[in-house]
């Protein structure tokens, strides 16, 4: 293992921005499913089209939970959260 995936701190931000990645690739793929475009999403929630743009970018740094269940509401979906203990190393 190289060094700098030994850094845990390190290794937590690329889990959580695969994590994300993930997210931003389901919200595309139900969007694309339904045949909507970015506008007709953004006109569903009450948000801009360039709004929906960044989040499917990846350049929305403020996405509120509150939105994203919005969005997986329009493009009816559902949402499962999954909370659970941190990896203790030995």
């Amino acid at each position: 293992m190289r060094p700098l995936f030994k850094d845990k701190r390190f290794r937590q931000k690329i889990e959580a921005g695969v994590q994300r990645l993930k997210v931003i690739s389901q919200i595309v793929e139900l969007r694309e499913k339904l045949g909507l475009t970015q506008g007709e999403l953004a006109e569903r929630i009450g948000v801009t089209q360039p709004f929906i743009a960044r989040i499917e970018n990846d350049e929305a740094s403020n996405l509120s939970l509150e939105t994203l269940v919005k969005i997986v509401e329009a493009l009816n979906g559902e949402i499962e959260i999954r909370i659970r203990s941190a990896k203790r190393a030995a």
